[in-house]
């Protein structure tokens, strides 16, 4: 590493000294007189070490030609932590006891010396938990006084020698590195201060920064090629399979955030169902750990290893999907099939978004044209370096993100009115000029001193720039970099254990730095996850890591790269092709299931630094495996080797190793505190695991479903983290004695987990689901078991309903009773519950719940009457479902005033069978009822015959198997000042007040028989109203006057199974209408033609009053009133019995013909398709009894693909041939016979010959270059 870029240790030595002088400080009395003597040593060189400490990071130092002073100051601190520790297991009995010493799992003095003013200092504040001047000394003197002679003696006392050595050689190491560099002058530091208590002064710079991810720049043109080829792509791969589209383009370009832009839009969502992103950063291979990533957006976490291809099967059958591969190298032939083998039950279209620096890769595995990306003009990149800069609150900025309208006109004397920030924004722009990373880097980092015009000076007119790129990397980069405050330079210092394709969780690399000690923090109550975070984000958002969707990262490469310059030897990398192992090395990723490689690299390496034979694995804190052993006998025998002499290993990762056991000896690590073996095949874990105690994190997950905790796991005291299967968590007895445990995602209560176990683990947070209470004694159970839990954000609990009938409902009375969660509890969810009253908790006004935004309840059957929810004060999302008993919802004010409901944003009512009415309390209330809802389910409520209206909020409503005779209205003076309503009614109709409901399903509401008097006869307010759909409402009649005609955003229209509903008028905005086959065959529009031009695509589907018996009795009649729809280009039939496709020749505009599961829809072609003259797509699907193609389909003039899928009865195609414009055919799932003469050397075969694609049951058989 460059030696002017800084020294990323000095914080976490820093920290070790603030720890070591806080624990001799404690145990001072008890300290022998040499002990005590270091120790004021230590404390009189506190100030110089400081200076060199700053010196080092500020890069005055030089840390690669004159740096054994400071390697020496590491070795000593490194040597502390180890006795702290020691110090620990020493004491954990006592902690067991009560924690008489007041430690923690790292030794952090539990209260501190008192806080002083915070230091100006990056590393200065560290001073906060040293000991004042001369503090030492006095203490000593004390306690001589008190005490005599030490009491080294005493049995009583942990045995205190090694803390005395760790003093010794950090006054020694300390005393050398200050002399060695007593002349150091630190120079400025461009250092930031991170504070971990100042979340609320960042939540709008966070904010802010949620916007920035979805920000790029001068990229609007490749945005519209990727959504034309999504869209409507004539790719033959794409249109009958999967698609590849690779962007390409060189490293830092912005590809992955192009990618990101296109998997996270609108139109993308719409377009794929399943969407996946998988990191590859290398050649594709289809490991575990790809496809973990393909399903982790599809089905979560924590799936069983055996499951994982089933379940992307599963995920996979039948849907369209969007999947990324970011980053790739290189591809192998045999993978790639393999790869495509995988997905082969998607359905057509589905897309492979490739992005490669690769044009050879590019070209191998694209089937669409690659997109190249070049570097952005030279205004799109100094936009963008002024946004990320100045932020988008910015007044002075010109800035408007992707996608929206801007003006490109510009002042002429834009440049005079520029301030003196922006002109040195715009020079440092001009200084890079290339990838968006390094601007988006340096531009983040300038945004926290954007006050500081001096700094954003020195940082343009800092030499480094003179550099072209330093080892590689680029001086925005470095200076990036060096705006980190030291603590956040060790943390992502460390991120470079990882291997480039790993992508990582928060949790998980957080974890990792508890583990390591690299979170200390002035505040020494503050949680060391909870500033672990607050760091993660600040990395995050200074773009050191790169988000890819569903909560996880990478280190982009550039980034990996300066991760290595920084980190020097003290991380190490051995894979296939690496040399020798540097004997400095702290921390190792191993990337090779080599056993001969490891062996040699990893046992032959001794040092004799130190004056005696030490093997290098012995100062190793970190092992972490990344390859696939397969139930190798030698690699456990190997692993059993590393854990003999690895013995101050702090970090140990086995990850999708394939291994099924894990060597006794891992016992050994006593310093041991992070255990990751997710994803094996492990079914029993060794005892000598619960001697570990110093572990906090233990990941069983998605291991073999047999794995059980051992007898002795809650001898694990220190554990914070356990993630394992429900069956591992539920037989853990006497859990209660793991009390800093933070996560216990689920508890399931039997004889030997009884639930008050629970009693006294406050430190639980996240979620907590409590199952099988029916199992709970009540005699036993005390009230407020959970009250103490204030950190639980959700809190499941759940009865067994396989006994309901047996049990008594006040058993589950008295259970919810003494289940009283926190009151700062955001979600609570009650599953199974039998009693027939709400605990008196839930009862309370005011409410006991005051800060949860969710409440769900589900299967409450025999409960009559429900909680007061309306008074919540903080509740967003309410959802009941299957509360059979509840009569009727009172939802009465308290006051004239009080709003109900006053932030619920999301309500669900489902299966409420016997609920009659929603009562508001009297009709003259002027109460307001849901002000900020936006979303409303009502399904299987027959008896439910009247609820309330509807704020303008609202965006989308479902009702379902509703008695509702009338729907319900829109609140139309919401919002606006207490006036007349003439005034209210007529502001409304001026556009200023409408309602934003976009989507309005109406099923199954056989009571329904009016739409007039509803909100579809506030058709002034549905401004915005775009997706409508009736079906299925036997009763329900159009009493509208003009119909559908003032709906002026509607585009999707579905009239399906409503017999007496004729709607004739409609908006020019309409593009798709569905009706059902009963519309047509009893008569539809006979008299007056509806005004239909408009429409696109014209969907028929059969419905229950269209059955096989009618055939005889229907007559085909000309369905004239096609005529007002010459502009469908797209017809699909779904199921259809009577209907022929001779009925829609007037549908002389047609390109794309689909029929799904029809009967007889060839039947009746006797003449030519001369009215088809324009069809491009034909696709045939579910017709089980079609036995052949007409045999005039090869008179199609412009016929270019045909897809035939699911016809089994369909043994040959047409002896006539196909039509010559033919380009793409798909056959899948119809007779072997017609697939056997299609590939082998019959008539079927001649017919597809001249075809350029032809996919056989999703095989690509032939390619035909023309």
């Amino acid at each position: 590493m460059p030696s002017t870029f800084g020294w990323s240790a000095s914080a976490f030595v820093a920290a070790v000294l603030a720890r070591l002088i806080g624990k001799g400080l404690a145990l001072l009395a008890e300290l022998d007189d040499a002990a005590a003597g270091h120790l004021r040593r230590l404390e009189a060189l506190l100030a110089p070490v400081w200076r060199v400490l700053d010196a080092a990071d500020a890069g005055a130092i030089d840390v690669v030609g004159h740096r054994r002073p400071l390697q020496d100051l590491l070795d000593a601190a490194y040597a502390a932590d180890d006795a702290l520790d020691d110090l620990v297991l020493l004491q954990s009995d006592a902690m067991a006891r009560g924690g008489e010493h007041g430690v923690d799992a790292r030794g952090t003095p539990a209260a501190g010396a008192a806080r002083k003013p915070k230091p100006r200092s990056p590393l200065r504040f560290l001073l906060c938990f040293s000991p004042p001047r001369n503090a030492v000394a006095s203490s000593s003197s004390s306690s001589s006084g008190s005490h005599g002679k030490s009491s080294k003696g005493n049995k009583s006392n942990p045995d205190l020698r090694g803390l005395g050595v760790a003093f010794e050689m950090m006054a020694q190491a300390a005393y050398r590195c200050t002399s060695a560099y007593e002349h150091v002058v630190a120079g400025k530091n461009y250092a930031t201060m991170v504070s971990a208590q100042a979340e609320a002064a960042t939540a709008a710079e966070a904010a802010d920064y949620d916007q920035f991810q979805n920000d790029i720049f001068g990229r609007e043109t490749e945005v519209e090629q990727i959504l034309e080829k999504v869209r409507f792509s004539d790719d033959p791969h794409y249109r009958l399979g999967i698609g590849v589209l690779p962007i390409v383009g060189v490293e830092g370009v912005g590809k992955t955030a192009l990618a990101q832009f296109i998997f996270h839009h609108e139109v993308v969502k719409a377009e794929f169902p399943v969407r996946m992103w998988v990191h590859v950063s290398g050649e594709v291979q289809l490991k575990d750990e790809l496809v973990v990533q393909m399903i982790h957006g599809v089905a979560g976490d924590a799936h069983e290893v055996e499951d994982i291809r089933e379940i992307l099967h599963e995920e996979l059958t039948g849907k369209r999907f969007l999947l990324v591969l970011d980053d790739v190298s290189d591809v192998g032939d045999i993978q790639w099939k393999d790869l495509m083998r995988l997905l082969q039950p998607a359905a057509r279209r589905s897309m492979i978004m490739v992005t490669t620096q690769s044009e050879i890769a590019a070209n191998a595995i694209g089937t669409m044209p690659p997109l190249i990306l070049n570097p952005l003009e030279s205004e799109d990149y100094q936009k963008m370096f002024r946004h990320f800069a100045f932020g988008s609150s910015d007044e002075s900025e010109d800035y408007t993100p992707l996608g929206d309208e801007w003006d490109d006109v510009e002042d002429e004397d834009e440049e005079e009115k520029q301030s003196p920030m922006e002109k040195v924004a715009l020079e440092l722009a001009k200084k890079m000029g290339g990838p968006p990373l390094p601007a988006t880097a340096i531009a983040r980092a300038l945004f926290f001193r954007r006050e500081d015009k001096e700094h954003w000076k020195n940082v343009l007119e800092d030499k480094l720039w003179e550099q072209r790129d330093v080892a590689g990397i680029s001086p925005a980069l470095w200076l990036s970099y060096q705006h980190l405050d030291p603590r956040l330079k060790q943390c992502f210092a460390y991120s470079a254990v990882f291997p480039c394709s790993h992508a990582f969780t928060k949790d998980e690399l957080v974890q990792m730095w508890v583990a390591q000690g690299l979170i200390y923090s002035e505040d020494a109550v503050a949680r060391p996850e909870d500033i672990g975070s607050k760091f993660f984000e600040d990395l995050v958002e200074r773009r050191f890591f790169q988000p890819i969707g569903s909560s996880r990262y990478v280190v982009h490469n550039s980034m990996r790269k300066l991760a290595q310059a920084v980190s020097t030897d003290q991380f190490f990398m051995v894979t296939e092709s690496s040399g020798d192992v540097p004997l400095e090395v702290r921390h190792l990723t191993i990337m090779t299931n080599n056993l001969s490689k490891l062996i040699n690299d990893l046992s032959l390496k001794i040092s004799h630094s130190s004056g005696s034979d030490q093997h290098f694995l012995q100062r190793v804190r970190t092992i972490i495996f990344f390859a696939d052993f397969s139930n190798s006998d030698e690699f456990i025998e190997f692993l059993a080797e590393i854990f003999k002499v690895a013995k101050d290993v702090r970090v140990l990762g086995v990850t999708y190793a394939n291994i099924a056991f894990l060597p006794a000896e891992i016992g050994f690590l006593r310093h041991l505190r992070y255990l990751n073996l997710l994803g094996n095949r492990i079914a029993d874990l060794p005892e000598s695991v619960c001697d570990l105690h110093l572990l906090q994190v233990l990941d069983v997950r998605c291991s073999s479903p047999y794995l059980r905790a051992p007898n002795g796991i809650t001898n694990l005291i220190y554990l914070r983290h356990l993630h394992a299967s429900e069956p591992f968590l539920s037989i853990i007895p006497k859990i209660q004695n793991v009390s800093h445990l933070q996560e216990l995602e689920v508890y399931k209560v039997s004889s030997i987990s009884r639930i008050d176990a629970l009693q006294g683990m406050t430190q639980l947070r996240g979620t907590l689901c409590l199952k099988d209470l029916h199992q709970v004694d009540v005699s036993e159970l005390r009230k407020g078991i959970l009250k103490g839990m204030q950190h639980l954000n959700i809190l499941e609990l759940s009865w067994s309903s396989s006994d309901s009938q047996s049990r008594e409902a006040s058993t589950d009375e008295d259970t919810l009773e003494c289940l009283q969660p926190h009151e700062n509890l955001k979600d609570l969810r009650i599953t199974g519950y039998r009693s027939t009253k709400c605990p008196s908790w839930m009862l309370k006004t005011p409410c006991s719940l005051s800060n949860a935004t969710s409440v769900f309840l589900t299967d409450c059957v025999n409960l009559k009457n429900l909680p007061p929810f309306h008074i919540m004060p903080c509740l967003e999302i309410l959802e009941m479902r299957k509360i059979h008993s509840v009569n009727k919802v009172n939802t009465v004010p308290q006051r004239s005033d009080q709003i109900m409901f006053p932030k619920l944003k999301r309500l669900v009512f489902e299966d409420v069978l016997n609920c009659t009415e929603w009562s508001t309390g009297s009709s003259k209330s002027r109460n307001t009822v849901f002000p900020c809802l936006c979303e409303i389910q009502i399904r299987n409520c027959p008896k439910l015959r009247n609820f309330p209206d509807l704020p303008l909020t609202l965006t989308t409503m479902i009702i379902e198997n509703v008695g509702l005779e009338t729907l319900p209205r829109i609140q139309d003076r919401h919002s606006l000042p207490p006036s007349s309503s003439s005034d209210a009614i007529a502001t409304s109709k001026e556009g200023r007040w409408t309602s934003r409901l976009t989507t309005l399903q109406i099923h199954q509401c056989h009571g329904l028989k009016s739409l007039g008097s509803s909100l579809l006869q506030q058709q002034h307010l549905l401004r915005s109203l775009e997706v409508l759909s009736i079906k299925n409402c036997d009763n329900v009649t159009c009493d509208l006057s003009d119909g559908f005609q003032d709906l002026t955003a509607l585009t999707d229209l579905s009239l399906y199974d409503c017999p007496k509903l004729l709607v004739d008028k409609f908006h020019t905005s309409l593009r798709k209408l569905e009706i059902s086959e009963c519309f047509i065959t009893h008569g539809a529009w006979v008299d007056d033609y509806p005004f239909l031009f408009s429409v696109w695509t014209l969907k028929v589907t059969s419905c229950p009053h269209v059955s096989t018996d009618q055939e005889s009795s229907f007559s085909i009649e000309p369905l004239d009133w096609l005529n007002c729809l010459f502009n469908v280009c797209s017809l699909h039939l779904e199921n259809t019995l009577l209907l022929k496709l001779s009925m829609f020749n007037r549908l002389r505009s047609l390109e794309i013909l689909e029929i799904d599961g029809s009967r007889s829809f060839f039947d009746d072609l006797v003449e030519e398709f001369e009215w088809l003259e324009k069809l491009q797509d034909l696709s045939i699907r579910n017709c089980k009894e079609l036995r052949m193609l007409p045999a005039n389909i090869s008179t199609l003039p412009v016929l270019e693909e045909l897809c035939i899928e699911n016809c089994p009865a369909l043994e040959a195609l047409p002896a006539s041939g196909l039509p010559t414009s033919l380009k793409r055919l798909s056959i899948s799932k119809c007779s072997p016979r017609l697939t056997q003469r299609c590939l082998d050397d019959e008539p079927d075969n001649l017919n597809i010959a001249k075809i350029a694609v032809v996919y056989i049951d999703g095989q690509c058989i032939s390619i035909q270059q023309k």
